[in-house]
Order: C-alpha cells, then structure tokens, then sequence
C-alpha cells in the first residue's frame, strides 16, 4: 500500500509598491525619496543628487507613488507653461 502524498502549496510573493524613484530633473536613478508626514498630513520629496526639494498636501489614503506621481504631473504642468508662455511672446 502506498501512502498519501502531500499536496505542495506555493504561494505567490506579494508585490510592494516603490520606496524610491528616479529623478526626472537630473535623471539618477534611485534618488528621489519621499517622507511621509501623517500627522500633519504632507509629504516632502527630496532628491540626494541635485538636491531639489518640494513638499505637497497629501490625503490620508495617499501613498508614496500616489505622491511622486502627484509631482511628476506638476513639473510637466509647469514646463507646458512656460513652453506656452515663451512661444506666445515670440509670436507676438
């Protein structure tokens, strides 16, 4: 008589959301880091090479991917602006 194997169970990792992110003003890789500020609900980006540093409100659910990309949007923001507002002085 043969004996009852055992079922293998494989579990699958959990994938983790990011800590740290690339630049994109000097572009290194890995430099950007974001405190997280619950208490008083803001969130201070900061890059270790050129240094450039902003803070931004956040909601109590945000995360920090939710903030990088909160602030991702607002450089491109502004570089259309200012894209906008050169183009429409040359024109004149």
């Amino acid at each position: 008589m043969g004996r009852k194997r055992k079922r293998i169970v494989r579990t699958k990792p959990i994938p983790t959301l990011p800590t740290v992110f690339d630049c994109p003003i000097c572009g290194t890789g890995k430099s950007v880091h974001i405190d997280v500020d619950r208490k008083i609900n803001i969130a201070v980006i900061k890059c270790g090479k050129c240094k450039v540093q902003a803070s931004r409100p956040i909601r109590p659910i945000e995360e920090r991917v939710d903030v990088f990309g909160d602030w991702i949007d607002e450089l491109l923001a502004d570089e259309n602006d200012n894209e906008d507002s050169a183009g429409s002085s040359a024109i004149d």
